[in-house]
């Protein structure tokens, strides 16, 4: 303490706040002399030195004053209030007391005695169990989190693997069986084609004999990328299964269609896939061609096995070509 007369400092307290002074630590300081004239037990107990003169040396046993002191601040508050029952100006904020290791949420306010002395009375309240309680919160949301987007990201992925090719990234036979329903229905009701292509790879099985699964992987992944280019977004594109291809187009006539298999398999013919430094491979398809009747096939199943049946008819009357069936 000082030569302050106490029943001077204590009347900036009121009783009421006193009688909770075993939950709020007090202190006041002197803002021409930043002494602390006054500190109740709860304020002592996390004071870096009750005997130090200075405030930031008392509460903080800091060398200068605290870079989040809000003194100045209030003081430039008064300095634009006019109305006098406004003369007691407030902050409130949230500081750690690294001495005491704890959370502390502090009130200060300004005010003036009739001696002209400006006064910061401080109320600090111990939150340390708030914050430990928000930051269990917290660190339980983010943990809730990431595991919720990891669940979405496993069921994500749960869903690419039922509807892709894991090799082509092309749709699988699930896929196109699902979706070319859907398809056909939409087709019957605008009264538009709907046609498929087979198509597979020729002598598929002397080239992984040959030459390994590696390269047959290569042929394969190289016709997928070219099933992609040559084909509209609108095209349903599936790999079901080994060397096995089917492409579902829609508003698209058998004729229409076959000109799309014969692009592709111009373009395939002037492929050639690396089998060593020095060595290419080059490889061909054979292709069928046919139209979902609308009117009597209830699925795709049935196209797929005319279109099946007419790529079949281009392997063995020489491969390399595109078959229509009539």
């Amino acid at each position: 303490m000082n030569d302050y007369k106490t029943t001077e400092i204590e009347s900036l307290i009121s009783l009421d706040m006193f009688d909770w002074s075993s939950l709020f630590a007090i202190s006041i300081v002197d803002l021409q002399s930043f002494e602390v004239v006054y500190i109740n037990n709860a304020m002592k107990t996390i004071m870096a030195n009750s005997n130090a003169k200075n405030c930031w040396e008392a509460k903080y046993g800091l060398q200068s004053p605290c870079m989040w002191c809000k003194a100045q601040e209030l003081i430039n508050k008064a300095k634009l209030t006019t109305n006098d029952s406004q003369s007691e100006q407030y902050a409130t904020y949230e500081n750690f007391n690294e001495g005491a290791n704890k959370w502390y949420q502090i009130q200060e306010k300004l005010t003036e005695l009739k001696n002209g002395h400006q006064y910061l009375i401080s109320f600090a309240l111990d939150i340390s169990i708030q914050k430990e309680a928000q930051s269990q919160f917290i660190n339980s949301h983010v943990q809730l989190r990431q595991k919720t987007l990891a669940l979405e990201e496993a069921r994500k992925q749960l869903k690419i693997q039922a509807t892709q090719d894991p090799l082509t990234g092309l749709y699988n036979r699930r896929y196109l069986q699902d979706v070319s329903q859907k398809l056909i229905n939409l087709a019957r009701r605008e009264k538009q084609d709907l046609s498929v292509i087979m198509l597979d790879i020729d002598k598929f099985k002397n080239i992984n004999d040959s030459y390994g699964h590696g390269t047959g992987d290569a042929v394969i992944k190289r016709l997928a990328s070219l099933l992609q280019k040559y084909s509209r977004k609108s095209d349903v594109i599936s790999r079901i299964g080994g060397e096995e291809f089917a492409i579902l187009l829609p508003n698209t006539s058998k004729k229409g269609a076959y000109g799309v298999a014969m692009k592709i398999t111009e373009m395939v013919g002037k492929q050639k896939v690396k089998i060593n430094k020095t060595d290419s491979l080059p490889f061909t398809i054979s292709s069928g061609i046919d139209g979902v009747d609308l009117e009597s096939d209830q699925n795709l199943d049935a196209a797929l096995t005319r279109a099946d049946s007419a790529m079949y008819q281009a392997k063995t009357t020489g491969r390399n070509k595109v078959i229509l069936n009539d």
